[in-house]
């Protein structure tokens, strides 16, 4: 094997840092790391596959429907992005096309499995579902379906999968599932890539680093500024898993002595310590009119989530019909607002114009720009804004077919702060709870983390090869190097 590319999803430099992995630690520190800074619109992984921005591919967190109304989806996969194949190719078809062979494993969207010279496992998601056990549409070859059935292959677990599912509530059993999952993907990996005899290997240890941030980071937060009230038994079992991640790692790496080592992350993982409410911003601006009953269905719903159980909710957000209801929920009087920002998830959102064309909305698509460039201007002259740091832009030309998905305005803040609708004011401050932050703090129904704009991204025993002048300083970047190794 040439180069080995091994994804974590949501890991970052401090994960490594803390004495729990020496393996990892020893490959970060000694390497060659890239400053990349993603802006948490455009999908990560996808930047990575493809060399190209969401602006581009349409490869974003979140996106309308752009039928007229307000409709909202988190749903994506590799295959909705205008010329996929022909005008933007995958990596592991421009590695096939260039007479190297591949073999891939759980990037997330690429469903369903590619065929490829070589052998390409898709990931949860995307299309596929999230479940234990692989399935043939995720294969290729088919056949290798049956090795992965003998090893135990787990394609993925996520919080609902684990908590409303397994009901793994207790943080050593909760850990042991997904160190379990690790190990199988790792005996997968290594057997497959071993018998394809492939050039460049790809594999995502999806959902793992990010659940373990995710959980862990504000119970740190906790312990920094009261000790006794941190579950250590939940701490401790945190680092007993970064243990045997490090492990995995180190036995991934040792099967290819001779393979160019990558490390890469699709974000970070940030504490949330202040929310912006962009919403907030263009009713004080003007912007945005709400509607005359502030006491909507969408305002009901939201005061209602956190008395409904765990699992309850994700059977709600299981069901396609129901979330997607949810998601695209007008929070605003639809007929004379000029913008808006739908803010689903833990990521950055931007700000679109509510126009006639894409939404229904008031302002004609010829003013499309006028208007963003109005939001912006008022965006950063604002006091507020200006003090915590905070900035918006225009969104860049672009002739890409899915640029229409993009925000028109895109709104930057420092890690830490999460465009949110759950404060009342543009900047609010977020305080963790005073109980012991642990697996059950998940249920809650408030996030506590999320993503950061600083993935990983560390070359461990070569030097980048990428041009400073070339695209942006995102992950754009690991794409670029790879396909320079392979010329």
């Amino acid at each position: 094997m040439k180069v080995l590319l091994i994804g974590m999803d949501g890991a970052h430099r401090e994960a490594f840092n803390r004495g729990w992995t020496p393996f990892l630690n020893e490959l970060v520190s000694g390497g060659n790391e890239l400053a990349l800074k993603e802006d948490l619109i455009s999908r990560g992984w996808s930047e990575v596959v493809t060399g190209e921005h969401g602006l581009v591919t349409g490869a974003l967190y979140d996106r309308a429907d752009l039928d007229g109304t307000h409709g909202w989806s988190l749903n994506f996969k590799l295959a909705d992005i205008p010329g996929i194949g022909e005008e933007i190719k995958p990596i592991w078809q421009v590695l096939n096309e260039r007479g190297y062979k591949v073999g891939v494993m759980n990037v997330p969207t690429a469903f369903p499995a590619p065929p490829v010279d070589g052998f390409f496992v898709s990931g949860g998601g995307g299309g596929g579902g999230v479940n234990q056990d692989a399935s043939l549409q995720q294969c290729h070859p088919k056949e290798i379906l049956n090795d992965l059935h003998n090893d135990g292959y787990i394609v993925d677990e996520r919080l609902g999968s684990l908590l409303a599912e397994k009901k793994l509530y207790k943080a050593s059993d909760f850990f042991y599932r997904l160190c379990k999952k690790n190990n199988k993907r790792t005996d997968s990996f290594i057997r497959l890539a071993e018998k394809f005899e492939v050039d460049f290997g790809f594999v995502v240890y999806k959902s793992s680093s990010n659940i373990a941030e995710f959980t862990l980071l504000p119970a740190l937060e906790q312990y920094k500024l009261n000790p006794e009230s941190a579950d250590m038994e939940f701490i401790g079992a945190v680092k007993d898993y970064y243990r045997n991640f490090d492990n995995e790692i180190k036995r991934l790496v040792e099967s290819f002595p001779s393979a160019e080592i990558i490390l890469v992350s699709d974000h970070s993982m940030a504490v949330r310590r202040w929310l912006v409410n962009a919403n907030s911003f263009l009713v004080e601006s003007g912007f945005q009119i709400q509607p005359k009953s502030k006491k909507g269905l969408y305002t009901l719903i939201k005061g209602l989530k956190k008395y409904i159980p765990f699992s309850l909710r994700q059977l709600i957000r299981n069901n396609k019909n129901v979330k997607h209801f949810y998601e695209s929920m007008a929070k605003f009087d639809v007929g004379s607002t000029q913008a808006f920002s739908i803010t689903i998830g833990d990521w950055n959102h931007g700000i679109f114009v509510n126009d006639a064309v894409r939404f229904g909305g008031p302002v004609p698509k010829e003013d499309i720009k006028k208007v963003a460039e109005r939001i912006v201007g008022e965006f950063n002259r604002h006091e507020s804004a200006a003090r915590h740091g905070l900035t918006a832009r225009v969104k860049p030309s672009t002739n890409s077919i899915a640029g229409k998905y993009f925000p028109d305005v895109i709104i930057d803040v420092p890690d830490g702060y999460f465009t949110s609708d759950e404060a009342s004011g543009f900047i609010t401050k977020f305080h963790l709870p005073d109980e012991p932050i642990g697996i059950k703090s998940v249920t809650k129904g408030s996030l506590l983390c999320g993503k950061g704009h600083h993935p990983l991204a560390i070359n461990a025993n070569r030097d980048w090869q990428v041009v400073a002048s070339e695209k942006g300083d995102d992950l754009r970047k690991v794409n670029q190097h790879i396909l320079k190794v392979f010329e």
